[in-house]
């Protein structure tokens, strides 16, 4: 999914790592093998994986970013782990959730 935009690679696990500081600061750690498998397919070269939030952003339609990310970057900044990533994704898809509901 990441692999055709330049530095695409790095950016999948990066934000994997993200999310699973913050589950872990939960108390809910990811397991190491579903971690890699979780990187694995996000890291695919021409893998045609694509998140519905993907399609729903590409198709111009209005995206759960509160349900999902919203919620992440919140439980985030109360357990005090740093997200930049998620928080600047986040950002984002509320401006593209904006534009979606506003037009």
């Amino acid at each position: 999914m990441f692999d055709g935009v330049p530095g695409g690679s790095r950016l999948g696990p990066a934000i994997l790592a993200e999310a699973a500081a913050v589950a872990a600061a939960a108390g809910f750690p990811v397991p190491a093998d579903e971690l890699a498998a979780t990187t694995a397919t996000v890291t695919q070269p021409l893998s045609s994986f694509a998140p519905s939030m993907y399609r729903d952003v590409v198709d111009g339609r209005a995206a759960e970013v509160e349900h999902v990310f919203g919620d992440l970057v919140t439980r985030a900044r109360a357990l005090s782990v740093d997200t930049p990533l998620l928080d600047l994704a986040t950002l984002h898809l509320r401006v593209h959730q904006h534009r979606t509901l506003t037009m």
